[in-house]
């Protein structure tokens, strides 16, 4: 009899105790309309869901009363709920900013997801008409999308509509511009004189639409450095394969050395050019000692190699 008025006794006392007040957030940050008791008390289980307040305005943050917080959860049933010694909560209601980067992002991959062929590194869009920014409800997990789509390849030009839904409405936009794709190509950065041997330093990439590209603009830094300038080449223009020719390494008029090759042994002499040349051209050289005329291949700054026929190891093997 006792043992059971115990017992009825320890129950009574656990059934009065206060409950353990639940962790109240000081500050709140939600996606969408409206604040629950989950949004404000972590521990709130299968209260969680039940609202609370309505949401601030997109993109704005305002203060509630952690009292009048608790009053409300406890009417709605989350029994626990308490201030946790806070005078105030915080609630923010997050928004996404549509802004021109974003709408253009959304036009360029619609572009490339129709035109499988495009190269997203290389492509470029920019348009006009958009009137923003427009905030969006951070809940929703594409607001813009892409209604209609059209694009002239060849010109570049392109017309879209779009799709965006906002807190509380829809609203289109019309936009016109141009999708391009784009290559660099090389300028100078600085003039070049005719005749300065091209280093890299002399050069910058610069974009250019791929549908102003010829064959001619230099695309390529490796087939024009070490090349010296054909003709003068101002600063910024596009360069083009044409400007540029290999360096000559012979002059006309100069001294150089003719350097034959035979199994065993290497003839030299002196001769002078009777034309200019490049490296590999084959030009005329006076032999000097000989005075005879003799046709050889240029093969590095002032070094010709003559021919291999018998009656040239002759004219060699005189002078020497």
């Amino acid at each position: 009899m006792l043992r059971n008025s115990l017992l009825a006794a320890a129950l009574l006392a656990l059934s009065a105790a206060p409950l353990a007040a639940a962790t109240l957030r000081s500050e709140v940050a939600v996606t969408g309309a409206v604040v629950t008791i989950g949004d404000f008390y972590p521990e709130a289980g299968r209260h969680a869901a039940t609202p609370l307040f309505r949401a601030p305005d997109l993109g704005t943050r305002g203060a509630v009363s952690a009292h009048v917080i608790a009053e409300r959860a406890q009417a709605a049933g989350f029994a626990e709920a308490g201030t946790d010694g806070l005078r105030q909560v915080v609630v923010e209601r997050l928004a996404l900013t549509i802004g021109e980067t974003e709408v253009e992002t959304a036009v360029r991959d619609a572009l490339l997801l129709r035109e499988t062929g495009l190269d997203a590194d290389a492509l470029q869009v920019s348009l006009s008409g958009f009137r923003g920014p427009i905030l969006a409800d951070a809940g929703q997990g594409n607001p813009v999308s892409v209604e209609t789509l059209d694009w002239d390849r060849a010109s570049g030009r392109l017309s879209a509509t779009l799709r965006i839904r906002a807190a509380n409405r829809t609203q289109s936009a019309k936009l016109t511009g141009l999708a391009q794709e784009m290559i660099e190509v090389y300028t100078a950065v600085r003039p070049i004189e005719r005749g300065t041997i091209v280093a890299e330093a002399d050069l910058a990439p610069v974009r250019m639409p791929r549908n102003r590209l010829t064959l001619r603009q230099v695309a390529d830094l490796g087939n024009i450095v070490g090349l010296a300038a054909r003709r003068s080449i101002q600063a910024g223009r596009p360069l083009r394969a044409i400007d540029f020719e290999q360096p000559v390494l012979v002059k006309r008029g100069t001294k150089v050395t003719l350097v034959y090759h035979t199994a065993g042994m290497t003839l030299t002499t002196i001769g002078q050019a009777l034309s200019n040349g490049a490296k590999g051209d084959v030009i005329d050289i006076l032999n000097l000692q000989s005075r005879r005329t003799v046709t050889g291949i240029v093969r590095a700054h002032d070094q010709i190699e003559v021919g291999t026929t018998r009656t040239r190891i002759a004219q060699l093997q005189e002078t020497n």
